[in-house]
């Protein structure tokens, strides 16, 4: 069941950390240009497998036992695949697009699909800002984004877990402009301060979920779009992802909205 609330709050302020490092930014500069060299290689072995299945299953047609045994290594070649493109998707992060789109109305229109993130037993609270949020991006984009962080946070809840979701204006903007926020967090195990620090970089985190590439290439969209995310996370606490995105500069002669 997706519950949802439009009415702003004041109480679910929470502590913003400081950015991410020089450091750590170095470090995923690194770790996709590495990724993206591997993407690349590996798609060039798996092109010379696949053209080789196709070959073995024209001449073993009527072996039906060993037709079988290709299927399964077609199989296994398709998952390498899949993960062939996560690592491309990381290397290379998709951008938000130029837009606008106002976040609320995206995430209003996305509940349905929402909802279907959620695992079983869990439930997903929208607070979504009465005023428009025209961020810089495209809204399908902007959704993909928005289903990213609510599988992600739901994967790590039992029974009774909760994911919240907010939007409002970030107080501070991004990079000295207007910008919006959107906060994701959930009532889940939460993560060690060591843990917590490493939770954007690459094969770190649910690699049998989505290859621990799922939130590092969430965060690189956002970087690479203009915006930041940062995320707070205590054992026992749960954990809370905040996203901020630049927003789409008024009209020449009309004034920004009022905060």
């Amino acid at each position: 069941m997706v519950k949802r609330s439009e009415a702003k709050r004041s109480d679910l302020a929470v502590e913003v950390p400081e950015p991410s490092s020089r450091a750590c930014a170095q470090r995923m500069d690194a770790a996709g240009r590495t990724a993206g060299a591997l993407a690349h290689e590996i798609a060039n072995y798996l092109g010379t497998i696949r053209a080789t299945l196709y070959l073995l299953a024209d001449r073993l047609r009527d072996d039906q036992g060993s037709r079988d045994d290709l299927d399964v290594l077609a199989r296994t070649v398709d998952g390498a695949a899949a993960f062939v493109e996560a690592l491309r998707r990381f290397a290379h992060p998709p951008l938000l697009g130029a837009g606008p789109a106002d976040l609320s109305t995206v995430l209003r229109e996305a509940e349905p699909a929402l909802r279907a993130a959620m695992r079983p037993g869990t439930t997903l609270t929208l607070i979504l800002a009465p005023g428009p949020l025209p961020v810089r991006g495209d809204a399908p984009r902007v959704r993909e984004l928005a289903l990213n962080l609510v599988a992600g946070a739901s994967h790590t809840l039992g029974a009774g877990g909760q994911v919240e979701i907010e939007t409002r204006r970030a107080p501070d903007g991004v990079g000295g402009m207007p910008a919006a926020l959107l906060v994701v967090r959930d009532n889940g195990p939460g993560l060690d301060p060591e843990r917590a620090g490493r939770i954007f970089e690459p094969f770190v985190f649910d690699q049998a979920y989505d290859a621990g590439l799922r939130l590092p290439t969430v965060y690189a969209t956002v970087a690479a779009s203009g915006g930041t995310m940062v995320a707070a996370s205590e054992p026992g606490a749960g954990t809370t992802m905040l996203v901020t995105l630049p927003l789409e500069a008024p009209p020449a002669g009309r004034p920004a909205p009022a905060r």
